[in-house]
């Protein structure tokens, strides 16, 4: 078994703190077009943010918004914006020699005692990913997405005509980092393409605006690296659209949920 570092890990191995802010360098294998993959820029925000302000809760809520292109070289300036008994709530900027390109703020906290134990974000009925073919290589798949072994479950693959709005897809590191596995599922879980393309009936350029995250669990964990990622649009006008994300174990566990509102230009 090769013992070098994942792409993953060997990303987070540039990240150096400094002071009031981090670098890191992010290559051109996480990059989309001209900005690197949304996952993997929050995923390098988060990491910074915990490097500096540390803290024993775990993360909860994440919202980012994706507001230029970054790449290469990057800065991540943090500020923690308060800290409680039972909260911690830090700002993060990722700038580059393109601007500022990602802005998050992450809050962190526990669980609490509670009387109401509530869940219905079951994971659909699928096959299991070990049966299921992978997607293939094509020229439109960006460079980041051969991180990932990817298996999909309903939604098309490489053709954009559907009359569903949806994705679901199994999905794992093909290189298993070894990071904390906060930042490991958040440079996972923008990884499927934007639900509205599956309703394409031409091809068209996307960008994705902003993410929301709600982490279920604070110890996210799965067997064999596999998680079921769902993409789902309910609106789609206008140049606009949005769509709700899941992520549930192999064991059928809710692990994330979240939107997303993306610009489309098709």
């Amino acid at each position: 078994m090769s013992t070098s570092p994942s792409a993953l890990d060997a990303l987070l191995s540039t990240l150096r703190v400094d002071g009031d802010s981090a670098t890191a360098h992010i290559d051109t294998g996480w990059m989309q077009g001209r900005t690197a993959y949304g996952g993997i820029s929050s995923a390098v925000a988060l990491a910074a943010v915990m490097e500096r302000h540390p803290t024993d809760a775990p993360l909860r809520y994440a919202q980012i918004s994706f507001v230029g292109p970054v790449g290469g070289d990057c800065t991540v300036a943090t500020r923690e914006l308060r800290r409680s008994k039972s909260s911690l709530f830090v700002d993060a900027g990722v700038s580059s020699d393109q601007g500022f390109g990602t802005a998050a703020v992450f809050a962190f906290s526990g669980d609490r005692a509670s009387h109401l134990d509530h869940i219905r974000l079951t994971m659909p009925d699928g096959p299991d990913p070990d049966t299921l073919e992978p997607v293939p290589d094509h020229k439109v798949r960006p460079p980041f997405t051969r991180h990932f072994d990817m298996r999909p479950v309903s939604g098309p693959r490489f053709d954009w005509k559907s009359d569903v709005g949806e994705y679901l897809t199994w999905v794992r590191f093909v290189e298993e980092p070894s990071c904390h596995p906060m930042v490991t599922l958040l440079a996972m879980g923008d990884a499927l393409p934007p639900a509205a393309m599956a309703l394409f009936s031409e091809f068209g350029p996307i960008s994705s605006m902003n993410w929301t995250v709600n982490m279920l669990t604070g110890a996210p964990a799965t067997d064999d690296g596999w998680w079921l990622l769902s993409a789902k649009t309910g609106y789609a006008r206008g140049g606009f659209s949005v769509q709700d994300m899941m992520i549930w174990n192999r064991a059928g566990e809710p692990v994330m949920s979240g939107s997303q509102g993306i610009a489309i230009y098709a």
